[in-house]
């Protein structure tokens, strides 16, 4: 809040919590609609915003890595979310019986990868971004080798549902997202974990000295970021009713750039999954709007990546 010459208060868009995303997300409603009317229709609507959940479920782990620093970034969110889809898919198929332990399995696997990950990073000394390269190489080798043992198959009613279906009007993705988001959201404000974790993410050497247990943490983070990417893979299953060795690979820079753009510095240390919410949506908008100008899969990949830059430049500007 600040004030006019004349002494009255004046609302200032820092002063709006996430207030730059928020204009964002106006701005581009905007031209939408100028372009197109039906772009504000409320099917176009929902199908935006289930998208934007789905991107927002898969950034969530990489938020958390994001927020622990120590130049923190995971690289087998894609990975891990081709290989979840493609165990479910072979595991449970079109039986809504076998799913329950087709997704425990994935979970599981997912944990273990995140450990992986963290265990890479901590104990070896390993940079996050060498890690969990090499980390999502391995992963993709053996979701090769298990869709070659067994076949894809078409997603039961159950997933399916859950992908593409509505909830008292509302896709189901929506739901879970926000389900997500009221977790993290506790997760990050009021446990002992969340203070910790960006206590390390600002400064290691001084939660150190604090009395934090910096190995833990950082083991739990890329854990639940590993279980979660499991999750979104999925989801994403039940979405597209298909899966293949490449169906989560855009995710990986896709949830970068969600949280990034929604406020989480790379730096680490700052970053709430509702600024990670909206990044996603911002990003989903911007994509959906390209699609109404007709601009190909190409224009739209260069696009996306000129605006990612663009944000990045600009919040590094802000650090220093």
């Amino acid at each position: 809040m600040s004030t006019t010459g004349s002494g009255r208060p004046r609302l200032s868009l820092a002063a709006v919590p996430h207030g730059g995303s928020l204009l964002i997300i106006a701005l581009l409603c905007a031209a939408g609609w100028l372009v197109k009317p039906a772009f504000l229709s409320p099917m176009n609507i929902w199908a935006v915003l289930a998208i934007s959940s789905l991107l927002a479920v898969a950034s969530a782990g990489q938020t958390l890595v994001i927020v622990s620093g120590n130049q923190g970034i995971d690289l087998s969110v894609g990975s891990i979310m081709t290989l979840s889809a493609l165990i479910v898919s072979g595991m449970a198929g079109s039986s809504n019986e076998l799913l329950p332990m087709a997704l425990g399995t994935v979970l599981v696997l997912g944990i273990a990868i995140g450990l992986v990950n963290g265990i890479g990073m901590r104990f070896l000394g390993l940079y996050p971004l060498v890690v969990t390269l090499g980390v999502s190489f391995v992963v993709e080798g053996l979701a090769l080798v298990y869709a070659q043992s067994r076949a894809p198959q078409m997603p039961g009613t159950l997933i399916e549902n859950i992908g593409i279906g509505r909830f008292l009007g509302i896709p189901w993705l929506v739901v879970i997202c926000a389900l997500v988001a009221v977790l993290m959201t506790v997760l990050l404000r009021y446990t002992r974990f969340g203070r910790q974790l960006y206590l390390v993410g600002s400064n290691v050497r001084a939660a150190q000295a604090a009395g934090v247990p910096v190995t833990r943490v950082l083991l739990l983070t890329y854990a639940a970021s590993g279980a979660l990417a499991a999750l979104s893979g999925v989801l994403l299953y039940g979405y597209v009713a298909s899966a293949n060795l490449s169906i989560g690979a855009p995710y990986t820079m896709m949830s970068i750039a969600a949280a990034v753009i929604g406020g989480a510095a790379l730096s680490g240390g700052t970053g709430t999954f509702i600024g990670t919410m909206l990044g996603a949506l911002i990003f989903s908008l911007l994509t959906n709007l390209l699609i109404t100008l007709g601009l190909g899969p190409a224009l739209r990949y260069a696009i996306s990546g000129l605006v990612l830059i663009l944000v990045l430049f600009a919040t590094s500007r802000d650090a220093n």
